[in-house]
């Protein structure tokens, strides 16, 4: 499988410029990779007014549409992280598309105070979880990262990939590196993070990037500097398998001891 990750330059509420600039980037993409990924909002930045206005229905999703039809065309999926509009509100949330058009959408769980997420956003309350013919991929997005349990319920529950689209600042750049090894090395899984780079007007921040994908022993495979760019990694599901034979974590947790419950039924 090979991971195309869209490290771009995301403009707050410059969404004919996010679009045209992530475009371009994803038609470059679609040439190499099975799975494109874009960062955190990257239609439209945290401009509260831009969210609004373009915020998108699954039904009428104008940016939605778009990457279906190149999905189709190209035979690839892509995981679009947008404000999506339903009836009782908007979500930050990851739209995974292929070349048959949606396959599921994941609402963002955990939502980041500081840039005041939970005041424009709801929360979300499912797992994003999905399968493809590749199996079964998971996608959290950004701050989601911070909660091990998430990723380990992923993980049990069939993910041998895991997305994490991201606005990740760079005050915080360190952590977003340490907790993307540490997930995938925890988790015996394959990790991908696409974070967005440039300065915010809106939350006063810069971005590294720092896009990164990690093999399940939590070494790094690929990693970008702090320029819009499009970072390509080639992964084989089967290291999975592999590593686990050779460090038996799952086998030798104490659930005598401990365990995790969830909703979702994937505690053991």
């Amino acid at each position: 499988m090979r991971i195309s990750l869209i490290q771009l330059n995301v403009i707050d509420g410059d969404v004919r410029r996010n679009i045209g600039k992530g475009l371009k980037m994803l038609l470059r993409a679609v040439k190499d990779a099975d799975i494109i990924v874009f960062p955190e909002l990257w239609t439209t930045g945290y401009d509260r007014e831009a969210i609004q206005r373009y915020a998108e229905s699954v039904e009428e999703g104008w940016s939605i549409n778009l990457l279906t039809s190149i999905a189709a065309e190209y035979g690839v999926f892509i995981i679009s992280t947008i404000p999506l509009k339903e009836e009782d509100g908007l979500y930050d949330a990851s739209v995974l598309l292929g070349p048959s058009g949606v396959i599921g959408i994941y609402k963002k769980l955990h939502l980041f105070r500081p840039y005041h997420e939970d005041k424009i956003f709801k929360y979300g309350d499912r797992l994003g979880l999905f399968d493809t013919h590749y199996g079964k991929i998971g996608v959290a997005i950004c701050y989601d990262l911070r909660f091990p349990e998430l990723f380990r319920i992923l993980a049990k529950g069939g993910a041998r990939m895991i997305f994490v689209p991201a606005s990740w600042g760079a005050p915080r750049a360190i952590q977003w590196r340490a907790l993307l090894r540490a997930r995938a090395a925890e988790n015996e899984v394959f990790i991908a993070g696409v974070n967005r780079v440039g300065k915010s007007r809106v939350t006063h921040e810069g971005y590294n990037g720092d896009s990164s994908v990690y093999d399940p022993f939590g070494y790094e495979i690929v990693h970008s500097e702090g320029n819009e760019q499009v970072l390509t990694a080639e992964i084989d599901l089967r290291n999975v398998d592999i590593v686990r034979q050779q460090l038996p974590l799952w086998r030798d947790r104490r659930l005598d001891k401990y365990g995790i419950r969830s909703d979702w039924g994937l505690s053991d």
